[in-house]
Formats: C-alpha cells, sequence, structure tokens
C-alpha cells in the first residue's frame, strides 16, 4: 500500500484511506515520520494542539487501534514511548518528496541535482493535504523544499518580450539558501507591481534583487546607497541610460523626469531601486510616479524599512536558516583560507554564525578571518565583533566592509528618539513584550510607538507579540551606550521599568492567571537577571528589594530557592525602616533563608543566626518584621507571622539529633482574619508540616480546608498542591481509588507550574499509588511516561528521580535485581544539592531489594547509610520508610521480634500503619503472629533500633 497526500489523501488507487479528524491527524503524522517512532508527545501536541484530552494516552490508543482497521497487517507499530508507521519512505509521497529534495541539494554533479529536483517536482500532483487546523508547520516546510526544487531544476520563468539587456552586474560568488525568498520575490511581482525587500542591513537584499534582476527582461539597477537627497531622478536617468538611449536633451527643455518617462513609454521594464533608506521618501515618491505614468513597469525595492506605498507588496528577508548559514561560512572559509571547516569544529561553528545572527555579511566577514585566526579564536573575539570584524574586502562598499559601518549606516538615517528607542531596547537582553511597550518606553522618555518605528527601520523585529533585536545590533547598542558614557542611565531605567512591570504580573501569580503571569517571568527571565546584577552591582538596594519581592513567587513556584535566598540576603534591609511591603517580605525572606536555607535540607544553624545562642536573636527580628507586616499588608505578607513563629518555636524546641525543621508548624492560631489566599497557603504549609511529623489527623484537616479554599479562589497551583496532601492523606486512610483520582488531576494542573524534579516528584505520588493498588504494569507505564518528560527537561536530578520511581515499581514486583540495577546509577555519587530526604530514601529502597535477594550484610550497610540521613532530614515519612526496611532486615536476619517494634515505630512515625505498602505486605507475611507493642517514643526506638545494625556488624 501506498499514501499519497499532494492533492488529497488517498491510497495509491485513488480510493480513501481513513475518514475521521482524529484518525487522518495521526496518519499523517506518522506518515511525516514514516518509518520512525514519534513520540506521544509530539503526537498530542500535533494531533490536539493547545486543548489536549485529559487522557491523551488513551485518547492515542484509542485512535490508534481503530486507524489499524483500515491499514495492511503491522504496518502501525506500537514502540516504547509512541508509534511508528511500519510503511517504506518511498511509498510515501511526503517523504519522497522530502528525500528528493535533500538528495539534490547534496548532489556535487549539477545534472544530478537537476533529474533529482524534477523528479520531487513530479510528485507535487496538488497542494498538500492536512486535516485541518495543527499542521502549518508541515505545509511551510514543503514550500520550502518545493522552492529548493524549483531553484535547482531552474523552474523559474524568463519573461520573453524581447532581448535582456546585460545590465546587471554579474555574481561574484554562489547564493547559498534563500530559494524561499527568492521565490517568493517573483511571485509578488507576478501579480503586485511595487515588492519591497525589506531586512536589517548586511542580510542580502541586494543579492536578492539582482539574482531576480538576472532573470528579467530590460531589468534596469538604480544603485542609490551613493546617492544624496534630491537627486533619485538623476540616478535614474543615469542607469536608463546604460541600456536605453535618452532623449536628446540639448534641443529641447526636457527635464530629467520627462527624459525617463520618454524613454520608457511603452517598454516593459523592472526598474531595481537599490537601498533606499537614506532616501526613502524621495524613493517613494520617484517609485509612484513611475507606476503611475509607465504602465508596463514594476519596481522592486531593497530598503531597511518600507517606502510606505499604497499598495507596496513586502518581502521579508531574515536571518539566514542555520544550516544556510553553516554552508555558507564553509565556502567562505575555503576561499579564505584553501580549506573547509573540520567537521570536528562543527560546534565552534553553529556557535559562530548564531551569534553573529545569520546575517550572510557578517558571516563572510567572520569566515575571511580564517586567513590569519582560528575557528577557535574567532569565536573568543566575538565577544569584541566590531573590532574583530574592522577590515573587509576593499572592493565592497564602505558601508560593507566593517560590520560597524554596516550599522552605522542605519544609525545615522535614525531621529534623535529613533536612537534612544534603539539603545533602550538594547539594555533588554529579553526583547520587550509589546503589551510592556508603553511602560518602558515611559522609563526613557519615549511613546510606545518608538519600538515600532525601529521595526520599520528592520533594527528591531516584531514576533510573537514580541520586540526583538538582532545580538550584532543589541552589542552596537550596548558599545554605543559605553563609550557615551550612558550605560549606567540606561541600565538603571531598564531596571525601575523591570521591577514596575514585574509587580504587576506578580499580582497575577496567585488566582485563575497564574499560568499567564508565570509565561511572562520565563519570557523576561535575562531582563529580569540584568536588572538584578546592575542592582547589586552599582547598590541600588531599594530597586533590588523590589525586583526580589516581584520575583519571589515564580522562583517559589519553580523551584529556584537559592537564587531567592541569595538575591534576598544581598538586599534585604538591615538597619533601615521597614517601611513598605517590599522591604518586609524581603526581609522576612532573608531571615528564613538565614535560618533554613530554603531548600529544607540542613540541621545546621548557620554563623548569622549564631548557632543556638542566635535563636533569641532570631525571634526578636521575627516579630519585627511580624510587626511591620500588618502595617504593610499583602498575601505574601500576611503569611510571615505565622511563618517565621513557627520557625521560631522549632528551633527553641531543637532536639539533639533531628533537624529543627522536624518540629515546624504553622496553624496554631486562628487565620479568620487573614485573605483567603493567605490562609490557604498556611493550610498545605501546615499539612506539609503534619504529614512529615506523622499527623494524619491535621494533615487531612489542613489539606481539605486548602483545597476548597484554593479551589474557590482558582489557583491552580495551590488546588494541584493541596490536592497532592490531599491524596496522601486518602492513601494513609487506605482510600486508594479516591486517591489515585485526585493525585492524576493534581499532575494534570501541576503541569507547567514548577521545576522539572519538583513535577517527577509530584507525579512519583501516582506510581506508589498503583504499586498500592496492585497495578504493576500501569505504575511501569507512568515511569516510562515520567522517564520521557524528565529527559525532554534534561535535569539531572529528575532523571535520578525517575530511576529510583522504577526501583520502587520492581520492588514492589519482587524483581530486586531490577530495582538494584535502576538504583546503581547512584553508586557512583548524587547529583549536587540532592536533598537528604531523597537521599535515605534511596538507601532505605535498596536495603529493601537487597533483602528481598537475602544479602543481608549488604542490606545492613545500606541501612547504616540511610538512618543517619533520615534522622537529620527531620521528615518522618522518610524515617518510616527507613525503620520498614529496617524491619525486612531484622525478620531476614532471624530477629522476629525486633522487626515487629520497627514495624510499630514505623507505623508511629508515619501516623498510619500504610498497609497496602507491598513490601510492608510481603514482610508480614513473612513475621510470626504478633501484635505490634505500642511505641511512646518513636523517635528515640528508632535510635535503639538502628543501633541493632553495628551489633549484627559485630
Amino acid at each position: 500500500m501506498k499514501l499519497r497526500f499532494f492533492g488529497g489523501l488517498a491510497a495509491e488507487d485513488g480510493s480513501a484511506v481513513v475518514t475521521g479528524r482524529g484518525q487522518q491527524a495521526l496518519l499523517l503524522r506518522l506518515a511525516v515520520d514514516t518509518a520512525t517512532t514519534v513520540g506521544y508527545r509530539a503526537l498530542t501536541e500535533d494531533i490536539w494542539g493547545q486543548e489536549p484530552p485529559s487522557d491523551p494516552r488513551a485518547s492515542l490508543h484509542s485512535l490508534a487501534s481503530r486507524l489499524r482497521r483500515v491499514l495492511p497487517p503491522d504496518a502501525l507499530i506500537a514502540a516504547p514511548g509512541g508509534y511508528r508507521l511500519a510503511f517504506s519512505r518511498d511509498d510515501v509521497d511526503l517523504t519522497r518528496f522530502a528525500d528528493l529534495v535533500a538528495r539534490a541539494r547534496a548532489a556535487v554533479d549539477p545534472r544530478e541535482a537537476f533529474s533529482l529536483a524534477r523528479e520531487a517536482l513530479s510528485l507535487w500532483s496538488g497542494d498538500p493535504w492536512t486535516p485541518g487546523d495543527g499542521f502549518d508547520w508541515l505545509v511551510r516546510d514543503l514550500l520550502e523544499d518545493r522552492a529548493h526544487a524549483e531553484r535547482l531544476a531552474g523552474a523559474r520563468t524568463v519573461a520573453a518580450d524581447g532581448p535582456r539587456a546585460n545590465t546587471v552586474p554579474a555574481a561574484i560568488t554562489s547564493l547559498v539558501g534563500r530559494e524561499s525568498e527568492l521565490a517568493l520575490i517573483e511571485e509578488q511581482l507576478a501579480s503586485e507591481r511595487l515588492v519591497t525587500v525589506v531586512g536589517p542591513g548586511g542580510a542580502g537584499k541586494t543579492t536578492l534583487a539582482f539574482e531576480t534582476a538576472r532573470l528579467q527582461a530590460g531589468a534596469i539597477i538604480v544603485e542609490l546607497a551613493p546617492v544624496a537627497a534630491g537627486d533619485v531622478w538623476g540616478a535614474l536617468a543615469g542607469a536608463v541610460g546604460r541600456s536605453v538611449r535618452l532623449p536628446d536633451a540639448t534641443n529641447a527643455p526636457i527635464g530629467v523626469r520627462d527624459r525617463v518617462v520618454e524613454a520608457l513609454t511603452g517598454r516593459r521594464a523592472l526598474i531595481v531601486l537599490d537601498n533606499c533608506e537614506h532616501v526613502s521618501r524621495e524613493a517613494a515618491d520617484v517609485a509612484v510616479d513611475v507606476l503611475q505614468t509607465l504602465p508596463g513597469s514594476r519596481v522592486l525595492a531593497t530598503s531597511r524599512e518600507p517606502l510606505g506605498v499604497p499598495g507596496e507588496a513586502f518581502v521579508d528577508l531574515g536571518p539566514l536558516p542555520l544550516s544556510d548559514a553553516v554552508e555558507l561560512f564553509g565556502l567562505r572559509v575555503r576561499a579564505a583560507s584553501g580549506a573547509v571547516p573540520n567537521p570536528s569544529d562543527a560546534a565552534t561553528v553553529e556557535g559562530i554564525v548564531r551569534r553573529l545572527d545569520g546575517l550572510p555579511l557578517a558571516v563572510e566577514l567572520a569566515a575571511a578571518k580564517t586567513r590569519t585566526l582560528s575557528l577557535t579564536e574567532i569565536a573568543a573575539g566575538l565577544d569584541d565583533r566590531f573590532d574583530l570584524l574592522a577590515t573587509g574586502p576593499r572592493a565592497t562598499a564602505p558601508r560593507h566592509q566593517t560590520l560597524r559601518a554596516l550599522i552605522d549606516w542605519s544609525w545615522d538615517t535614525l531621529t534623535p528618539a529613533e536612537r534612544t528607542a534603539l539603545l533602550a531596547a538594547a539594555v533588554f537582553p529579553d526583547g520587550i513584550a509589546a503589551t510592556d511597550a508603553a511602560t518602558i518606553g515611559a522609563h526613557f522618555d519615549l511613546p510606545a510607538s518608538a519600538f515600532d518605528e525601529l521595526v520599520d527601520r528592520s533594527l528591531l523585529s516584531r514576533r510573537h507579540g514580541r520586540f526583538r533585536m538582532l545580538e550584532t545590533v543589541r552589542e552596537y547598542g550596548l558599545d554605543r551606550l559605553r563609550a557615551e558614557g550612558r550605560d549606567d542611565g540606561f541600565r538603571a531605567s531598564q531596571a525601575e521599568a523591570m521591577a514596575e512591570l514585574a509587580a504587576l504580573r506578580d499580582a497575577t501569580l496567585r488566582g485563575p492567571e497564574v499560568r499567564a503571569g508565570l509565561a511572562w517571568f520565563d519570557a523576561n527571565e535575562e531582563n529580569l537577571s540584568s536588572a538584578l546584577r546592575f542592582a547589586a552591582e552599582t547598590s541600588r538596594r531599594r530597586t533590588g528589594v523590589r525586583l526580589v519581592r516581584a520575583m519571589l513567587w515564580p522562583w517559589i513556584l519553580r523551584e529556584r530557592t537559592h537564587e531567592l535566598a541569595g538575591n534576598a540576603t544581598v538586599f534585604a534591609a538591615t538597619d533601615e525602616a521597614l517601611d513598605s511591603e517590599p522591604e518586609v517580605v524581603v526581609a522576612g525572606i532573608a531571615l528564613l533563608a538565614d535560618a533554613f536555607s530554603l531548600v529544607m535540607d540542613s540541621a545546621v544553624l548557620t554563623p548569622t543566626t549564631g548557632g543556638r545562642d542566635g535563636v533569641p536573636r532570631f525571634a526578636e527580628r521575627a516579630a519585627e518584621i511580624a510587626a511591620a507586616a500588618a502595617q504593610h499588608p499583602s498575601e505574601i505578607a500576611a503569611a510571615l507571622p505565622a511563618l517565621l513563629r513557627g520557625i521560631a518555636d522549632a528551633m527553641a524546641n531543637l532536639g539533639r539529633d533531628l533537624s529543627w525543621s522536624h518540629g515546624v508548624t504553622f496553624a496554631a492560631e486562628p487565620t479568620d482574619g487573614l485573605p483567603l489566599w493567605t490562609r490557604a497557603f498556611l493550610g498545605v504549609l501546615g499539612a506539609g508540616a503534619a504529614a512529615n511529623s506523622g499527623d494524619v489527623e491535621t494533615l487531612g484537616e489542613q489539606s481539605t480546608l486548602a483545597l476548597g479554599i484554593f479551589r474557590e479562589i482558582g489557583d491552580p497551583w495551590g488546588i494541584a498542591f493541596a490536592g497532592q496532601l490531599r491524596s496522601e492523606w486518602l492513601m494513609l486512610e487506605g482510600r486508594l481509588e479516591e486517591a489515585l483520582e485526585i493525585a492524576d488531576r493534581s499532575t494534570d494542573v501541576f503541569s507547567g507550574l514548577t521545576s522539572a524534579s519538583d513535577a517527577v516528584q509530584q507525579r512519583s505520588q501516582t506510581v506508589g499509588l498503583l504499586v498500592r493498588l496492585g497495578r504493576v504494569d500501569d505504575a511501569r507505564s507512568r515511569v516510562d511516561e515520567l522517564d520521557e518528560f524528565a529527559r525532554q527537561d534534561g535535569s539531572e536530578r529528575a532523571l535520578v528521580q525517575v530511576r529510583m520511581s522504577r526501583a520502587l515499581v520492581e520492588i514492589a514486583a519482587g524483581d530486586a535485581e531490577a530495582a538494584l540495577r535502576e538504583l546503581a546509577v547512584l553508586d557512583r555519587g548524587l547529583p549536587a544539592g540532592f536533598p537528604s530526604q531523597l537521599t535515605a530514601w534511596w538507601g532505605s529502597k535498596r536495603a529493601q531489594a537487597l533483602t528481598l535477594l537475602h544479602r543481608t550484610d549488604e542490606a545492613r550497610a545500606a541501612l547504616r547509610d540511610a538512618v543517619p540521613v533520615a534522622i537529620r532530614s527531620g521528615d518522618q515519612p522518610i524515617m518510616a520508610d527507613v525503620a520498614l526496611s529496617l524491619a525486612g532486615w531484622l525478620v531476614e536476619t532471624g530477629q522476629d521480634a525486633a522487626a515487629r517494634r520497627a514495624l510499630a515505630t514505623a507505623t508511629v512515625l508515619r501516623g498510619s500503619p500504610d498497609e497496602h505498602d507491598p513490601f510492608r505486605t510481603r514482610l508480614v507475611a513473612r513475621m510470626t503472629a504478633a501484635p505490634e507493642e505500642p511505641v511512646p517514643d518513636a523517635a528515640a526506638e528508632f535510635a535503639v533500633l538502628a543501633a541493632l545494625l553495628d551489633e549484627g556488624a559485630g
């Protein structure tokens, strides 16, 4: 069976293949990558876009099952992580077309390239079929391939209404890429009379205009770069005179304009007005006059800004695609040094062309440097690109001989306001959102329209609602600021603007708009970091405080607590008054960071708190901040008194061996007078603290309270966080199906709101529930999904957590060897900053697997490492898991009485027997029947039981 998509979806014989949009979309997406496995995520995104079903895996399975019924046997394969269409690539017209074009582009022999391109074009029997929305990217890729094929096959038509005048300069070097842009220019000229190729300096506008003109009969090139204002008609007359005899002006008083009109009357001509930007108004007037007076004429203009003529069509010329830029660099390197770059230098070459924005002229200038510099030296020299690329070919126009001259040409045409706007945009490394332009403009005394004007000048681009600047132009702006001594002033305005904007967005993060608000912070990551660095470098503490306050919640959601703690410590007030909400909140966070480091991973009281002697000082400062919070209320400020008081109490009651976080509580006082969000937030903190201390009743109460309020507010993060805690309570109550349902809902809501490692940890909760339900195969599938998610993110910590979840499943399945293979990835050490809870949990699971294999000595060694880490973590569920593993070792070594005490200890630490844990179930079945003894002090009993490990070592 062969599939055809050009001209409509059909089998080779023209019969219909499949009906139904979902099945059609699945077939097309798999056909695009015929013979290759397409992952679940890619399939979901391309079939359903922004509105995926609640269970994409199940929906894909349903579509695949129905699609299999109309395809040949074994044509649709379910592969690990996705599906594969088991056809030959030659059996699908889309893939055959793409492969032929790729071979044609790679062919060295022009005749072979011609033949392959023609064969590819023969497959294009009609527009490519798609099942509606969602496949625009595919159509664009196919159209680009078609443009490549048409160029290689010589498919472009040449006007034939007379002999071509040889007035267009011959090309000195070969054109690389730009096939789609050339095709678009020709398409525009076929239907429109004025087409302007617009783009930044050095993008190759002139090259494309000349390439187009070479294929047109009677094309006339008018070079405007050296032309002064008032002389455009004169330049046109000079260009016309090189190919058409002008009327003699000596015998009649005829002006230059009329002589040109008389000479071209009745002729078909393409007039190329090249480099219009510095005389754009006059060039526009001339173009309009020519088009109105000479019906057979067409005008192709090149400019860094539109001419602004009614009916003007555009071809926007941006940077070269990466592959074309690399190819251009390689060709020019060969011309300069006699050899192409070594394949081992591919990464360096890509880095060079990326940093040069793929601008052809900049790429060529850099390649010419290989006569005297190595690629590594060129890459390093781009830190000062204007000095590095300060010389170029003498035969080119002066504005193209150096990188600085290239942009100077544009700078000289700008108004004072436009120059200020360019310099302002340069200090925003992430660009500027169009919705923020008015606020940012106000900080530089500019109207919001100033940035749009730079788009017209090709010095900014506006894509996806954001103004962006080529890196080369940005470096030019920064270089000018430094040279003129205005760097600090512009960076100060940038920092103030970002502080104002971030504060506005922060207000959206605790409610239904959290995703949009978080997306703004993600999009402005470098803008905010740059503002923070400047505030720190120049001791602008107040600006820094406002920035830290606004960035607090995104940092927490993304689990970037080290950044939050570090910046809060840098900017927090010491002797200054707590006279604003940002000052209060940042001071509170700095105090929390000082005592707790905000990662819940340390049992050490830092030197700045003064160790145990610092506890009174901490309580005193906490009281000051709590009093100030009442004077400057907000949802965050209102949470500080309870947070600081809870930690102060825990520090005061610190046990000798436990982390001081062990005794933290946050729900000891009424919260009725607090904002709704604050009440819910304290509720989840209280529920989390209760879970850590084995207080199952409080866990249930506080998670229920928090979940209800967050649902009322409509805060997705709060709903998901509270839902996870509610799920944990349901699990401990033995209501596993309910726990799984709410955990799955929370996982879906959490998507995109937190870090990869935190997302993996949250999703792992469903794995634990599935093994408790005995659904081991389903648990394995969930881990496979987790693995794909973690690999896409690349977080080392997330990948390790996936291994640990897989080990949990294998222990439940009784395959201890498989569990040890998963855990072995950590034998050489844990990733930096790995939480002590997970370290202890890893040791606990390793001990369980070793116990199942009757390798008691190794199990004892694993437990001896895990016990002190678990104790220091202060996390009672972790301590309970280690106690359970200890019970397993005790049973294996014939110590049933001690094992029962260990089980009882685990129950008290956890707050529940957790009777559905597979390891516990297996363990209880092996023990001699006897009731568990009550344990009055679980922590003390845990330490006593742990001592048995040392006795066993003797």
